[in-house]
């Protein structure tokens, strides 16, 4: 049970900091009340909007008649104007669906269909000359492609902290590190959730917690509610290979397997999924050896010359379906049980979506009574800091000159300099993972080996802890287990 003191009082608490929560928690800034949001990781976006291929789709991939393929309609224009407003880091990169024999034609066919009858437009089939001359990496055996164009990519925990951090500018309290651990029904109307940091009194609550939504559901009485989930790999190739895909490029997929490779926001290939497996728990995010040799197996008969010795880094991601909805929908819809309780049960592909499901669980709270009134003093911008490896000779220069520590390269393979991190730290970074996922430093080719030391140096001079106090990722992770005499 949590702590039963009160630390404050909010009009709605928004639970789970993920790209979806996050983008709620933005999105009701825009309107009067008392918002919150708690998150039990450290920082935002670090659950399963972490642990995806972090691409903004086309409804193809959606079964007709589903909410996910209506929400997902035109994403990447939500994302590009956000991306603007937040000054992080957007990518526009197209789509080739890939038949590499004429068995596959009907399933790239069956696609495009898909993707029109949700109101899609764009959707293009092209030969195996033109797939060539678009990916001249690609094997020589494609003989079509559905081509997309205006799609995208991005890093989610950049985003989500993005997100939240403009959340905070327009009034919303944030609550990392806190754990929901029980809700109750108040005497009168609302809630109070106690966290692992005290409770709070709230109106309404938003359930946008992921693989963990059915655990706040059942809090408030809702106990139908379950997840089948299964795992995927992926793997993040050197910087030196990018060139061998320009698009977003797949091959078949299914319930039991994906086959898909892609260029990432800041200049990596990711490559994934591979058969999927079942994990052994929510957070079970370990990669396994054959699991991984399946994985590249599958990116070489997209892109034959792709090298295993090229990859850099490994992770798993879980992929969740509810047992409310079919066709792996989404489930968005008030508490059975809980009047002002609103659950946002969202699996593939959430990142998306994100934007129309804040829009549509914003509607859904003004139906359980909320009242919509717009800020006069809503401030859509964020600024971001300047990030050094992608300035001109120039503006290095001003740089440096105005603040020698960007003068001071930390991270050699991503370019990352003190200036960044210490700018992060200011910000809200406070484990070596999340100066990791807003800077870069650590992503490169040696993972830390040159810069995880300096950096931590600099998480407990600016945090002013000791060093055995710096965490990985928040919760006990600590690098330094102790200390050896010479």
């Amino acid at each position: 049970m949590g702590n039963s003191q009160i630390v404050d009082h909010y009009d709605i608490v928004v639970v789970g900091a993920g790209i979806v929560g996050s983008m709620i928690a933005r999105e009701l800034s825009k309107y009067e009340g008392r918002i919150a949001l708690i998150e039990k990781e450290s920082s935002p976006g670090w659950g399963v909007s972490k642990g995806s291929l972090s691409m903004v789709h086309a409804p193809d991939f959606c079964p007709p008649g589903t909410l996910k393929g209506k929400l997902c309609l035109n994403a990447p224009e939500r994302f590009k104007k956000l991306s603007q407003e937040l000054e992080v880091a957007y990518k526009e990169v197209d789509e080739l669906w890939l038949a590499l024999d004429p068995s596959q034609v009907p399933a790239i066919e069956d696609a495009k269909t898909r993707g029109e009858g949700h109101g899609g437009t764009g959707f293009q089939i092209i030969g195996g000359d033109k797939v060539r001359e678009l990916e001249p990496h690609v094997n020589p055996k494609v003989v079509a492609a559905l081509y997309i164009r205006g799609l995208g990519v991005v890093h989610p925990p950049e985003w989500a902290f993005a997100l939240t951090e403009n959340a905070v500018q327009n009034g919303v309290r944030c609550h990392f590190n806190t754990e929901v651990q029980n809700i109750q029904r108040g005497n009168e109307s609302g809630y109070l959730v106690q966290t692992s940091k005290g409770s709070l009194k709230t109106r309404w609550i938003v359930n946008a917690a992921g693989l963990f939504a059915d655990e706040i559901a059942s809090m408030v009485g809702d106990r139908g509610i379950e997840f089948n989930l299964t795992k995927g790999t992926m793997a993040i190739f050197n910087k030196s290979v990018s060139h061998l895909v320009r698009h977003m490029v797949y091959g078949t997929f299914s319930k039991r397997h994906s086959q898909a490779i892609t260029p990432t926001v800041h200049g990596n290939l990711l490559l994934g999924l591979g058969y999927f497996t079942i994990p052994e728990h929510k957070t079970d995010y370990k990669v396994e050896p054959a699991g991984l040799q399946d994985m590249i197996k599958m990116g070489k008969e997209l892109i034959p010359c792709l090298s295993e010795k090229d990859i850099v880094a490994t992770f798993g991601g879980i992929r969740s379906e509810n047992n409310l909805v079919p066709n792996g929908d989404f489930y968005l819809a008030p508490s059975n049980h809980s009047p002002g309780v609103i659950h946002a049960v969202i699996g593939q592909p959430g990142l998306t979506a994100a934007p129309a499901v804040a829009d549509l669980v914003i509607d859904l709270l003004s139906k359980e009574g909320f009242p919509l009134r717009a800020k006069g003093n809503f401030e859509s911008k964020r600024k971001s800091w300047p990030i050094f490896s992608g300035a001109t000779l120039e503006a290095k220069d001003r740089l440096i000159r105005s603040d020698p520590r960007y003068g001071r390269m930390v991270c050699r393979c991503e370019q990352v300099t003190e200036g960044e991190i210490v700018e992060a730290i200011r910000r809200g970074a406070d484990t070596l993972d999340g100066i990791k996922h807003l800077t870069r430093a650590g992503m490169g080719c040696c993972q830390g080996g040159f810069c995880g030391i300096p950096v931590l140096n600099l998480l407990a001079r600016q945090l002013s802890t000791g060093h055995r106090q710096v965490t990985k990722k928040g919760r006990g992770s600590y690098p330094i287990r102790g200390v050896t005499s010479c």
